[in-house]
């Protein structure tokens, strides 16, 4: 025990902001508030939130959301059209993004603030908007959080970034800061959370205030105390929520800091070589663009299920796809990779037909199938036949499923406008250019051909 609350305090030390950071940002945060309130507008009133404002934020994670307040009766456009009239005269530095509502990111002396519009509601009235039940989050959590547990949410954190899974964005399909909170109330500390969890089973449900309003299906619950309809926990993947057990009972077993920093240093080029060779699977890669301006939950959303099609079609082909992913710096390069396994050089690929059983669908495949040169034939209760592989080639199957599916509507339209003017299929080694350049993909790709978490110690 000893020795793990050593490694606790040591990442205590390094992610905690100081005083001075803490105070920096809260001064900020507090000018605009004020500069807010001295404008005219329909609105009510204008609170800080997010875990900057709570006390929960990592070093160097502003993460301050400053929402304007509306009676319930003014008109969403209204309220929207006049936030963000608002929240662009705050800075000469903003940027426009959307969630629910359109909201004003703006950049005040190093802080990065969301200025977001809300109805001011009261715990238990009806949620009009997404946005509306952050400002009662708020509220809930600090009344709830004393310094200590302030601390034991940045070591959870903490621990769920390094073991990859911390964040509730599509990229990643994780735990977000405001379920962190809530593990820490109802757990008590970042320990007690470990030891849960390294015995949690799916379906696992905590509901805080045991007001649940409907039946859940997600593997992980956790309902929203103010919203007895929403789960916290819904953007948590079977995968993030497994990594969680996993890396929550090795760290019981054999405390390390690596948990919290991981050295996840890229693989040097003649290394990169070698293990792709050890694997002696064939290795494809879609290199595209980066479609300038657009959300990157947007993007994501768009390129994790085209990842899934290129999958299924490249299988549909005959194709052994071992593994499959997909990696975006979210400025420039989108990177799509599928790995091939062996078997892929055969002229053939076998189909299956439908249960002999079935008469008009079996009648209507020998009808099809009844000249091929390999088949039909029976194989338990199915009819199968060996047909020519359409094109014997991964690398040129993969770019007739690519541009394909750009021309057909296949691909979300943000990302199949920039691939519709230029995209590129490489294979193997020759992806080490790229890899050299970049060295974002390179850990990323280190990482993939590995496989092994960093956490799990050999």
């Amino acid at each position: 025990m000893d020795s793990i609350q050593a490694i606790l305090s040591e990442v205590l030390s390094r992610v905690k902001p100081s005083d001075e950071e803490i105070k920096h940002i809260m001064s900020v945060a507090r000018r605009v508030v004020s500069r807010i309130k001295r404008r005219k507008g329909k609105f009510v009133d204008v609170v800080i939130a997010g875990s900057a404002a709570r006390g929960t934020n990592l070093r160097g994670s502003s993460d301050v959301d400053i929402f304007i307040l509306y009676p319930k009766n003014v008109p969403r456009d209204v309220m929207e059209t006049e936030a963000l009239e608002i929240g662009k005269s705050l800075s000469q530095h903003f940027e426009l993004r959307y969630a629910e509502h359109p909201y004003v990111t703006i950049f005040v002396e190093g802080v990065e603030i969301d200025v977001v519009p809300a109805y001011a509601i009261d715990v238990g009235e009806p949620i009009i908007s997404a946005t509306d039940r952050t400002p009662l989050h708020q509220r809930y959590v600090s009344e709830r959080l004393d310094d200590r547990k302030r601390d034991e949410v940045r070591l959870l954190k903490a621990f769920l970034r390094g073991i990859g899974v911390y964040g509730a964005e599509i990229k990643t399909e994780g735990f977000s800061g405001y379920l962190c909170e809530l593990l820490i109330i109802y757990y008590g500390s970042f320990l007690n959370v470990l030891r849960a969890a390294s015995r949690w089973k799916p379906q696992v449900v905590i509901d805080l205030e045991g007001h649940a309003g409907v039946k859940f299906e997600e593997p992980l619950v956790v309902v929203d105390p103010v919203d007895p309809r929403r789960n916290v926990a819904s953007p948590v993947s079977v995968q993030s929520l497994a990594t969680f057990v996993a890396a929550s009972r090795e760290f019981l077993e054999h405390p390390s800091i690596d948990f919290f920093f991981p050295e996840d240093y890229p693989l040097a080029p003649i290394h990169l070589k070698k293990t792709m060779l050890q694997r002696n699977t064939t290795y494809l890669f879609v290199l595209a663009p980066y479609p300038a301006g657009v959300s990157p939950d947007i993007v994501w959303g768009e390129i994790k299920r085209f990842s899934k099609y290129i999958r299924r079609r490249m299988e549909e082909q005959g194709y052994e796809v071992m593994n499959s992913a997909v990696w975006t710096d979210e400025v420039k390069d989108i990177v799509f990779l599928v790995e091939i396994g062996g078997g892929h050089t055969a002229s053939v690929i076998k189909k299956r037909g439908p249960p002999v059983f079935d008469y008009e669908n079996s009648k209507r495949f020998l009808e099809k199938h009844r000249s091929d040169f390999f088949g039909p034939y029976i194989e338990g209760d199915r009819w199968y036949v060996d047909v020519p592989r359409p094109v014997s080639s991964p690398e040129i199957a993969l770019y007739r499923i690519v541009s394909d599916a750009i021309s057909s509507g296949s691909v979300g339209r943000h990302v199949a406008e920039e691939m519709s003017k230029t995209f590129e299929v490489v294979r193997g080694r020759a992806i080490i250019p790229f890899y050299v350049r970049n060295r974002e993909f390179a850990r990323w790709f280190s990482a993939f051909l590995i496989r092994r978490p960093i956490w799990l110690k050999r």
